[in-house]
């Protein structure tokens, strides 16, 4: 793809200025022309300025057409609190023209947004605000890299299978998903996520307990948004370690464990293996140690053998 231009905006919390500016000069050693729109360095309470200020922001960058590429600064928290905004401007107006759409983390909620409410193509991948951009696994900023230019990415993920948890599958269909807190903060609104029905659903996190994934997982199945998914496929879930509540004991304040720790892999057994459908580990992406791009409303061959390939998505024949 010729001429790539990247608007780099933010939707979420505050940007950190000499970070994303590293970010942005990454970018542009890559020979992408990068337009940093000044909102990035709001500030309104924790957000990168107030709802309107973001709102607006993203909208001019939308409507822009010396962009091709929307790119969120970086993540954080806000980005559901813009929907209802961004519902008016485009009821008033109408969709704007289609562009890709690129972050990951809060940005979930404004994937199914654009692709969805604008068809949109996006792309989950890492964020230029962030300290590590660009400065993780080669093969995965090259991958990052060709997509953005609508090149195929080949392999991607890596030669590392898909490990299946319980029952594997075979499916050709398309994927969906994203950040597995975010999916489930708007699981009931009018912003609820794309169905899995007949998909794959891919889901992500960091920070969370057990107990939490196994919640905002419940909420989201009873939801009715994992009915007839395909298969189910999991990411990295950094710093999801177990957390044991503890008793005090004693005069002398001595506290000790209500139960044992669980290690990753039992709390995963627990909480994936046994759904009614198949559930797969191991894709290289997320909020790290991974940070392979993961195009969504794209299809993808996932089989009984782990291999998970890329077959289509429409930015590729832009």
């Amino acid at each position: 793809m010729a001429n790539v231009s990247i608007a780099l905006v933010a939707a979420s919390s505050v940007v950190p200025r000499l970070d994303l500016e590293t970010g942005a000069d990454r970018l542009r050693a890559a020979n992408f022309d990068v337009f940093c729109h000044p909102q990035c360095f709001d500030t309104h309470f924790t957000y990168a300025g107030d709802d309107q200020q973001r709102a607006n922001a993203l909208w001019q960058v939308a409507n822009d057409n010396r962009f091709n590429i929307i790119w969120l600064a970086r993540g954080g928290y806000g980005a559901a609190r813009l929907l209802p905004l961004l519902d008016a401007l485009t009821a008033q107006h109408g969709p704007p023209p289609r562009k890709l759409l690129v972050g990951y983390s809060d940005v979930t909620v404004l994937h199914e947004y654009a692709r969805t409410r604008w068809h949109w193509p996006t792309l989950h991948a890492p964020m230029p605000a962030a300290t590590n951009f660009g400065l993780y696994d080669p093969a995965h900023w090259r991958a990052l890299l060709d997509l953005i230019n609508g090149k195929h990415p080949g392999r991607a993920w890596g030669d590392r299978p898909l490990k299946w948890l319980n029952v594997p599958a075979t499916a050709e269909v398309e994927l969906v998903g994203g950040n597995l807190a975010l999916w489930s903060s708007i699981a009931g609104t009018p912003y609820a996520p794309t169905p899995g029905r007949n998909r794959l659903v891919f889901f992500e996190d960091i920070g969370e307990k057990y107990y939490r994934i196994d919640r905002m997982l419940t909420q989201i199945r009873q939801a009715g948004l994992l009915d007839g998914v395909a298969a189910l496929i999991l990411g990295d879930f950094t710093n999801c370690d177990d957390d044991a509540p503890q008793l005090v004991r004693g005069p002398d304040d001595t506290k000790i464990p209500l139960r044992r720790q669980f290690s990753k892999d039992e709390a995963f057994t627990e909480i994936f293996a046994s759904l009614p459908f198949p559930v797969a580990t191991g894709l290289p992406v997320g909020h790290g140690p991974n940070f392979a791009p993961l195009p969504l409303g794209a299809t993808y061959r996932a089989a009984a053998n782990g291999s998970f390939e890329l077959i289509h998505w429409d930015w590729l024949e832009t």
